[in-house]
Order: structure tokens, then C-alpha cells, then sequence
């Protein structure tokens, strides 16, 4: 994934610890605080990064730079708060329509060109209506993260159309896909869809193993927050 580079991307970085095992669970989610249905939440480790001048996109976190006395000067919703390595900047807000953000970081370095916050992200996306195909927007923030499903036969993995069909003599068959419908073990599985009109999701899989009963898949899912 590309680190920021002065137009203003808020890039966030989900490490490889985090999976999702069966279609029940929400996905990345670490809280077990329930959610409705049509609701999906992501909580992951962030890493942030925001040039002198320029406003964190989707927040009203900006930053100038290093003041006088040494501190970054960060502003939150236009206020002044002077930072120092460790200390802490949180934000919580609504960056697209039924698409919750909080941000919970601390600052991690800062020098007259930028900051950079590490710490959580938790994004919830309500009302979701999954739409399948589609092409990315202009991007707001976004999430690139290893995932695992392990799916019983009929079963769909949450936020997409893709269900496990079974085994067949041609191989795992899945439905939702456009095009051929059967993978062996190790090929690849690609899936592309909405979750509303500002949430594009990408998976890019492979069929780790499949039997009659279920399919185990592991790889990438992108997931981007649009203007």
C-alpha cells in the first residue's frame, strides 16, 4: 500500500493478526459488543500520516507543523492542541453517509513536513446493501487486510454475494461470482462489490481447502471509504 503523499489519503494499515473465522462473526472485529444485521464494524491498528498544511481527509484533524517551542502543533476541529511524542489524538465522526469512524491514536514522530499517529481505527457501516461489480471513487480512506474465512456449504461471506455452493468434480463451486464458478485448492477467487454507495470492497482469495461440508479461504480484502 502506498504511504501518503500530499494529496490528503488517510491510509490505514490492518496487521496480519486479525481474522475472521466463519460467516457469523463480524469482520476484524476485536469488541464484543453486538451490532444490528445490516451493520458491519472494523476495528484494526492505524498508522497515519499527515503533511504540514493539510487536513486529515474525513476528519477535522489537521496539522502545522512544529511550533516555537518544539510541540506539533495539531488541530483538532480548528482548536490548537500542542503535541509531543506519546500524548494522544482522538477523533470520532462520520466521514460518509452511515459510515461511523473513530480514531484513537497517539503520536508516534513529527518534524516540520508531518506527523504520524499510530494506534486504532473502528469503522461501522450501517444500512448495508451489498452490491456486486461496480469501480472505485475517489478515495477517502482505506483498508487492506489478510483475512481467513471458513465457510459452511451455503453460506456467504458477510458483506458480499460469494457463497459456498459445495464440492464438485470440478472443484469448489461458489455462487456470486461472474464467469466460471468453480475453484481447486490454491486458485485464486476475486470478488468486487459495494456495501453502500460510498463503501467499495475488494477481495482478492484463495481456496486454502474444500470439502462437501465447507471451504476454508484466506487473502486480501480492500475496503475504501469514498467522497
Amino acid at each position: 500500500m502506498n504511504r501518503h503523499h500530499g494529496w490528503g489519503l488517510l491510509i490505514v494499515l490492518i496487521f496480519p493478526s486479525i481474522f475472521l473465522f466463519g460467516c457469523s462473526s463480524i469482520p476484524f472485529v476485536s469488541s464484543s459488543t453486538p451490532v444490528p444485521a445490516d451493520t458491519l464494524a472494523y476495528t484494526a491498528p492505524v498508522s497515519l500520516s499527515i503533511k504540514t498544511g493539510t487536513l486529515l481527509p474525513g476528519t477535522s484533524i489537521s496539522y502545522s507543523g512544529k511550533s516555537a517551542t518544539g510541540s506539533a502543533n495539531v488541530l483538532l476541529t480548528g482548536l490548537l492542541a500542542p503535541k509531543q511524542i506519546g500524548d494522544t489524538v482522538d477523533w470520532e465522526g462520520t466521514p460518509a453517509p452511515n459510515t461511523k469512524v473513530r480514531l484513537n491514536t497517539r503520536v508516534a514522530a513529527f518534524d516540520d513536513q508531518s506527523i504520524t499517529l499510530v494506534g486504532t481505527g473502528h469503522i461501522e457501516i450501517s444500512g448495508v446493501k451489498v452490491q456486486a461489480g461496480g469501480t472505485p471513487g475517489t478515495l477517502v480512506l482505506e483498508l487492506n487486510s489478510p483475512v481467513t474465512y471458513s465457510l459452511k456449504k451455503d453460506e456467504t461471506i458477510p458483506g458480499t454475494l460469494l457463497t459456498y455452493a459445495g464440492s464438485t468434480p470440478n472443484g469448489a463451486q461458489f455462487l456470486g461470482l461472474e464467469g466460471y464458478p468453480y475453484r481447486k485448492q490454491l486458485d485464486s477467487l476475486q470478488y468486487v462489490g459495494r456495501l453502500n454507495p460510498k463503501v467499495y470492497l475488494k477481495f482478492d482469495l484463495r481456496v486454502v481447502s474444500f470439502t462437501e461440508t465447507g471451504a476454508v479461504l484466506g487473502g486480501t480484502a480492500n475496503i475504501r471509504i469514498e467522497q
